[in-house]
């Protein structure tokens, strides 16, 4: 950007500087944003801006989010690349480095589609994960090295151990023998010159044959390193020192994996510094309660568009409450004059419009309603305050002209000018000249300006040309104080007089002055003030009236919100409602399946009992000729036999003639078919049926009519179709495969098949389970299976009846 150093100073750009590089969390992020200046590339400005507002909105979801764990490692990096071996510290904060990139480019590729600015950083993270466990499993986190190091160093260190307990053994045996007590100054061992010795006392000196280490100050104590663990103490040494080496050839291998990694860890801090510069951002944006600016480069402003429109923009460095401004400028006028008292209401305003114009342009968002936006300024230029320049012998005057001279020297059409007390200084009929015709060479030259002063004559200047406008920072002339209030449109007054005499100054001197001030001055100033006190009064109802519609927003949205709570409310009970309604419903549904079963079963019962008494019936005579065979043979004097497995046999109890199945294991039960029944019975109740079989379930339906005597055959009206082995429901509805189903099980039975295929085709598989559940708990149904592959699979079931 094409402005000095000084410029930014002078807007205490450097003091958003420093705050900005508070939030930073390690030194690469911090210089980056020390050194942050305001850019003119707009798709550079727009990139940084995209940054600043996904951080940010990333720290109001999660507030602890940002680089935690990363160091600036380059320095380590470039070391090693020149073949430096690095210390533990040093790789450890490497370590760190990749671990933190590794946390925060797996957050931010997550967050891709919230974040794609911040995303595309992280990418350019490298993982380098085999060098980050090489180092962790190398060292702890006091930089101490571990035994996985290497299987060397194991090796070394467990030798060392079993040296170090020998001679430790060796020298406890010594203090603890009889023979060296007397010799000992003290039972213990101590260490001198990094060798353990005894305190021998210096009489005793024969008695411990050894190198003497050291002695006491007074001479009286010799610490001897016993000659019996001189050689165990040498291999104690001897390992320690292999473990030296063994640890530096350690660092020397990470330290060359280091050098291999170099662009790649140079990448990955380069990558982390530009995220945390845009988290410290986001994070400086919460702090100030900002917003994010619109801005566009002059090539794409429409012609009559405002290069600034500042809405309730705040300074970010005054604290406490702080009195928003307003303005816009580069719409209808170019150049912009505030006048008024000389009380720092001005010099705020203009201060205000320049530093959040650089913030802006260095990516930073700002302390300002939503809507504010600024035009990409080739360059912001400010001549604020009383600098006089002592080293020149410059006057606060020649110091102004100075700076101005130098502002004209590089702004152009493009550039923002900021020019406090323009003019002041030096005579103020000629400043206020020279402070005019400034005023129209900038204007001439479409450079956009803001300028203060407290010349008269500058306000009917502002009034009467073209491109410029008047605007006043409002004063309390009972308080004595600006109010900060910014008002475009109406100069300000000077209130020299109001002051003057609100501050002491006797009254007739103040009147004096007033009968010296122009008449036409005076009643300009009269009826500004007048306009000021109803722009005021107007403000105030404005206020009033805004208050008023907040209060009557508020309480439409309450009622809104209340609307939609009962709306919900009245939702969850219609919920509710469908489903205790459907719940309902489904327990109807199946209370109707049982029924549906149950009647189906005892109709199945109600047609086989039907058969049974057929076959009762139509051998009754059978069984009364049995009866009178069997009671002439009684007569004769014959014995009746007690019947066996397989014998034909009347039941008494019945009436009805079976066949024994199966015998009890002590014989006084028997288990008998009647007519396709099985019964228990007591065997001595039994009686010979004189060799004729029972009726199979085949010849009780023959003799209960359901089935023609001559072939099997099933009644459908009055014609007679033959019982097949399968049953084809394909194109039926559910409800009618199910009864079709229903009667085929009954003609099955009473046929007597013993096994059934029903084809039901695959489809959506509702018939297949209507009639799987029908099957389940039908009472002349077995079991049933779904057919083998060659004979229909999940198309078919194959259904097992009851015998």
């Amino acid at each position: 950007m094409v402005m000095l150093a000084r410029h930014l100073r002078t807007l205490e750009f450097d003091q958003i500087v420093e705050r900005l590089a508070s939030h930073a969390t390690f030194s690469a992020s911090r210089s980056l944003a020390e050194a942050l200046e305001p850019s003119t590339d707009e798709s550079d400005i727009q990139r940084t801006q995209d940054a600043t507002e996904e951080a940010r909105r990333l720290l109001e979801v999660r507030p602890n989010t940002g680089v935690r764990g990363a160091r600036d490692v380059r320095a380590h990096v470039r070391r090693a690349a020149l073949g430096a071996t690095l210390q533990p510290a040093e790789l450890l904060e490497v370590a760190s480095t990749i671990g933190a990139g590794r946390g925060i480019r797996n957050l931010l590729l997550r967050q891709e589609v919230q974040a794609p600015t911040l995303a595309r950083h992280a990418r350019a993270i490298e993982p380098l994960d085999e060098l980050d466990e090489a180092i962790r499993q190398s060292f702890d986190d006091d930089g101490r090295a571990l035994d996985s190091a290497s299987e060397r160093l194991r090796t070394i260190r467990n030798e060392k151990r079993a040296a170090y307990d020998r001679l430790m053994r060796r020298l406890n045996e010594l203090v603890a023998s009889t023979a060296l007590s007397e010799a000992l100054q003290d039972g213990i061992i101590t260490m001198r010159a990094g060798r353990y010795v005894l305190p021998v006392k210096a009489d005793f000196r024969g008695r411990v044959p050894g190198i003497v280490h050291d002695q006491s100050g007074s001479g009286a104590t010799l610490f001897i390193e016993p000659l019996q663990t001189v050689e165990l103490a040498n291999r104690w040494r001897q390992h320690g020192i292999e473990e030296e080496h063994e640890i530096e050839s350690i660092l020397m291998d990470l330290s060359g994996r280091v050098r291999q990694a170099q662009y790649a860890l140079l990448t990955t801090v380069d990558a982390l510094a530009s995220i945390d510069l845009a988290f410290a951002k986001g994070q400086l944006a919460l702090d100030m309660e900002a917003t994010r600016p619109a801005l566009a480069s002059f090539s794409r402003l429409t012609d009559g568009a405002a290069v600034v429109a500042l809405r309730n923009g705040r300074h970010p460095l005054l604290r406490g409450e702080v009195v928003p401004i307003s303005l816009e400028l580069g719409r209808e006028f170019d150049a912009l004059l505030i006048t008024g008292p000389n009380t720092g209401g001005k010099t705020v305003a203009l201060k205000t419009v320049g530093l959040l114009a650089l913030m802006a342009q260095a990516g930073l968002q700002i302390p300002a309603d939503e809507g504010s936006s600024f035009a990409i300024f080739s360059g912001i230029y400010a001549d604020i305050g009383d600098e006089q320049s002592i080293a020149q012998n410059l006057s606060t005057f020649s110091s102004h002209v100075t700076r101005i001279v130098e502002i004209l020297g590089v702004a152009d059409r493009r550039s923002l000018v900021l020019l406090d007390e323009i003019g002041a200084g030096t005579d103020p009929q000629e400043g206020s000249a020279l402070s005019q015709a400034l005023l129209e060479h900038l204007v001439r030259s479409r450079i956009f300006t803001i300028a203060t002063s407290h010349f008269s004559e500058l306000k009917s200047f502002a009034y009467a040309t073209p491109r410029v406008e008047n605007a006043s920072v409002e004063f309390d002339s009972e308080t004595l104080r600006p109010t900060f209030q910014l008002t475009v449109g109406l100069p300000g007054r000077s209130n020299a007089l109001a002051i003057a005499e609100r501050l002491g100054m006797p009254a007739h001197v103040v009147s004096r002055a007033r009968e010296a001030v122009d008449p036409s001055e005076q009643q300009a100033d009269e009826l500004l003030a007048d306009i000021h006190e109803q722009r005021a009064q107007a403000r105030e109802e404005r206020s009033a009236a805004a208050r008023l519609r907040g209060a009557a927003e508020r309480e439409a949205q309450r009622l809104r919100s209340r609307q939609e709570e009962l709306e919900r409310e009245r939702e969850a009970i219609l919920a509710r409602a469908d489903e205790e309604a459907s719940a309902a419903l489904a327990d109807l549904r199946r209370e109707a399946d049982t029924l549906r079963r149950d009647l189906r079963g005892m109709r199945a019962e109600r047609e086989r009992l039907a058969a049974i008494e057929a076959s009762i019936e139509r051998l009754d005579r059978a069984t009364r000729s049995a009866a009178r065979q069997r009671h002439g043979a009684a007569a004769l004097g014959e014995p009746p036999a007690p019947p066996g497995v397989g014998d034909y046999v009347l039941v008494p109890s019945l009436g009805s003639t079976g066949v024994v199945r199966a015998l009890a294991a002590n014989g006084e039960i028997a288990d008998v078919d009647v007519a396709g029944m099985r019964v228990r019975v007591k065997r001595d109740e039994l009686r010979s049926a004189g060799g004729q079989p029972a009726p199979s379930p085949r010849e009780s339906a023959v003799a209960a009519g359901y089935l023609h005597p001559s072939q099997p055959r099933r009644v459908t009206g009055d014609n007679w179709s033959p019982i097949e082995s399968q049953l084809d429901l394909r194109g039926l509805t559910t409800e009618e495969a199910r009864q079709r189903v229903d009667q085929y099980l009954n003609d099955a039975f009473m046929e007597g098949l013993h096994a059934v295929r029903i084809v039901h085709g695959k489809g959506t598989g509702a018939v297949r389970q209507a009639v799987r559940e029908l099957l389940t708990d039908h009472p002349l149904v077995r079991s049933h299976e779904t057919a083998a592959p060659r004979e229909g699979g999940e198309g078919a079931t194959v259904v097992l009846l009851a015998s």
